[in-house]
């Protein structure tokens, strides 16, 4: 019999959308902000739901961002960004008793280098070696295991202005459910992360407003563009006029656009 090993990485903010035997209490993005020389502590909380011992093994991988393919993982890699080398913990796997909660501890430490300024981060990877899921489909064993992604962002330095540009705005059909919606492009000219909300405001051509809507906010990586869609499917056929609103940081960045709804 064949066996298949599918891994399933988990990236959603303390979001189980799968069902797993370990699972992360604190959320799977940790975010620091200091200075030069600084060091950090910090914990993730793992506890295991099930009546059976789970192993768990820990390692760093990069993330590497760029507009074109989003995210990837790189356990190999090194980028300019990357506070890898930053991060130190004791442990390197360990077993779960049933219904055991486990504090992973670790620091980051940042150099005592004054020219350091910007965003830097590493992943964490919590891998758990149990199979989640074991069944068998003509004569092939499916074996899912699980792993988290925990983003460790630090912020060194902080002192530089929100410089936020919107690439491009267009209207598209939603690939699931084909209603009409706003995909707007935000790149991150800065050297920071920035935790961006995009407000839409639309105006017919009387001046009344039509609509008024906001998205979630999201983090958009130094010098990476990430795209964020709006419905305005509750639209009418017509000529529309938009304003479009960034902000973080409590600093905002606007811009004006004509739509056409056809």
């Amino acid at each position: 019999m064949k066996l298949i090993a599918t891994t399933i990485i988990c990236f959603l903010f303390s979001l189980q959308v799968i069902h797993s035997n370990v699972v992360i209490i604190n959320g799977l993005t940790h975010s620091f902000s200091g200075v030069s020389g600084q060091t950090f502590q910090g914990q993730i909380i793992l506890a295991n739901t099930s009546n059976e011992e789970q192993r768990v093994t820990f390692e760093l991988n990069e993330a590497i961002y760029n507009c074109d393919q989003g995210r990837v993982f790189i356990a190999d890699a090194n980028h300019k960004n990357s506070s890898t080398a930053w991060f130190t913990s004791a442990v390197n796997s360990k077993v779960l008793a049933p219904k055991e909660r486990f504090t992973y501890k670790y620091s980051i430490t940042i150099p005592e280098d004054n020219t350091l300024n910007g965003s830097y981060w590493t992943t964490l990877m919590v891998n758990v070696d149990k199979p989640i899921k074991e069944e068998v489909v003509a004569n092939i064993g499916l074996d899912t295991k699980i792993r988290y992604a925990v983003r460790l962002l630090t912020d060194v330095n902080i002192n530089e202005e929100v410089l936020l540009d919107f690439e491009s705005v267009n209207l598209n059909l939603n690939p699931i459910n084909n209603k009409k919606q706003l995909d707007i492009n935000v790149l991150n000219q800065s050297g920071f992360i920035e935790n961006v909300k995009l407000s839409l405001e639309i105006y017919d051509s009387f001046g009344t407003k039509v609509l008024d809507t906001k998205t979630k906010r999201a983090k958009v990586f130094p010098e990476v563009c990430r795209n964020y869609s709006l419905d305005i499917s509750g639209l009418k056929e017509g000529v529309y006029q938009c304003i479009v609103i960034a902000d973080s940081r409590d600093e905002y960045i606007g811009t004006n656009i004509s739509l056409e709804v056809e």
